[in-house]
């Protein structure tokens, strides 16, 4: 039984392991099972204010005002 690997640099502490052609992990298993207890980016929360989201009709009064004002001349 022949397994295709990759030598591979881990990006979280930069040494050097194998991986099987077949995986797309970035880091070793022991980095792999320490960041396992962060949050993802999807399940955390954003801190701070919420944005502001742009009214919808503030667009159509702004061409409302440049027709009225193209009109006056």
């Amino acid at each position: 039984m022949e397994v295709c690997v990759q030598l591979k640099v881990c990006e979280g502490c930069g040494c050097l392991w194998y991986r099987a052609q077949t995986h797309e992990s970035v880091y070793c298993k022991e980095c792999a099972s320490k960041l396992r207890t962060f949050p993802t980016p999807e399940s955390r929360k954003r801190r701070g204010r919420p944005a502001r989201k742009p009214a919808a009709n503030q667009l159509t009064k702004v061409w409302a005002v440049a027709e009225a004002a193209g009109g006056a001349q």
